[in-house]
């Protein structure tokens, strides 16, 4: 009985220290910035620095339930307004361009989540971001001083949730632990916004398995005027996103019949994330 208490002791006590972590992503939670800075070989390394998250060009959304990566806008921006030709020289190239690779990351530090398997995921609302820049989420953990990094990341493809899963445990190396997203390229000029496009990220869509709990109905569609959203339990917010990932709807009707008048949208396709008390769904919608 001895030898099968302890053995049973050890089973807990290594179940314990892997238990499964899922983080979905959360705009509410506490995310910080932080940038390595190339040449424009992006290899060649310059300096690091923590970034301000809204000068990395990232827009928490609180009110939508979004996170929105850009390249980074400021560097260039701040050069030529300063006059200075020194700070010019550096972040652009003389010719409406920019002159340094900008390693961006957004990211939540938690080292509540040591020792723990994880898992962090949310959906692709759009990604038109132009082919240039390289984007990812990411779980990252670091030893003590930072000087080296185990990494998992995952692809952000539009109209699809993303997953990034972590599970190299090391008690001895781990002692650090970030997630959230990077953006890699040139740093540009804001006069190109509109061109480099964007990625704009929520919680992650309802499962197979969650939308047979959910049931949302969306009538007509496509549809002139306006849809008609029905689910079996309170919709509690509906916020609608363009192709190029811009929010151009948003309300928050708390009750299970809806009636979303989209008259003054464009013709075209758009995304509706619909809110429920037991998850988020995004329906495909179309105006004619």
């Amino acid at each position: 009985m001895k030898q099968f208490y302890f053995l049973l002791a050890g089973l807990i006590t290594v179940a314990t220290m892997n238990a499964q972590v899922d983080i979905e992503l959360d705009e509410n939670a506490p995310w910080e910035g932080f940038m390595n800075v190339f040449e424009t070989d992006c290899t060649s390394f310059v300096f690091n620095s923590g970034w301000g998250v809204g000068d990395l060009q990232t827009v928490v959304d609180t009110k939508a339930g979004t996170i929105t990566l850009q390249p980074n806008y400021n560097t260039y921006e701040n050069a030529i307004n300063s006059g200075d030709q020194g700070e010019i020289d550096f972040w652009t190239d003389g010719m409406g361009g920019g002159n340094k690779c900008m390693d961006a990351s957004t990211l939540v530090p938690d080292n509540s989540l040591l020792g723990q398997e994880l898992t962090f995921s949310g959906f692709v609302e759009s990604n038109t971001l132009d082919g240039a820049y390289e984007v990812f989420a990411f779980i990252k953990v670091f030893n003590a001083d930072f000087s080296a990094v185990k990494t998992e990341t995952a692809e952000l493809v539009a109209g699809q949730n993303f997953e990034v899963v972590f599970t190299d445990l090391d008690g001895e190396f781990d002692a650090n632990v970030q997630y959230g997203f990077t953006v890699i390229g040139i740093n540009a000029n804001r006069d190109n916004e509109d061109a480099l496009g964007s990625v704009v990220l929520s919680a992650p869509a309802l499962s197979v398995e969650d939308n047979n709990l959910v049931q949302i109905e969306a009538f007509p569609n496509p549809a002139t005027s306006s849809f008609n959203l029905k689910a079996n339990e309170p919709i509690q917010s509906v916020a609608i996103f363009n192709i190029l990932g811009q929010q151009v709807l948003n309300e928050t009707p708390n009750r299970s019949n809806v009636v979303i008048n989209v008259s003054s949208l464009q013709e075209g396709q758009y995304l509706a994330r619909v809110a429920t008390p037991s998850g988020v769904q995004t329906i495909k919608l179309v105006k004619r």
